[in-house]
């Protein structure tokens, strides 16, 4: 499965629990693992529905955070990542209401 950010190809890979793709430097395994060498997101094939989605927006997150530099520590960016997999559609959703709203008929509402 490939997608494109920032005019790069990635792609996503399923591989089996305990693949050498999901361990990380300190020798613990992950679900899923972005490797930017590789521009290749690995995710574990044996997740329920609901964590798919979840571990799929944790590593799309870091896949923006390095396609448009946005260098933080590991540790800071691993709680955005987090926040954004728990909350980030229900923020794109909103945003999409309001906007459809704000914008729709082409009409700004300002608040009196």
């Amino acid at each position: 499965m490939f997608f494109t950010v920032n005019n790069n190809t990635w792609q996503v890979c399923f591989v089996n629990p305990g693949d050498p793709q999901l361990q990380r430097s300190d020798g613990t395994y992950t679900l899923g693992v972005t490797d930017n060498n590789l521009k290749t997101v690995f995710m574990c094939n044996d997740l329920s529905s609901q964590m798919i989605d979840k571990v799929l927006c944790h590593e799309l997150t870091h896949v923006h955070a390095m396609e448009y530099g946005y260098s933080i520590p590991i540790e800071t960016e691993e709680i955005v990542a987090d926040f954004i997999s728990l909350f980030g559609r229900s923020i794109v959703t909103v945003a999409d209401e309001l906007i459809y709203q704000l914008l729709g008929n082409n009409t700004i509402r300002y608040c009196a």
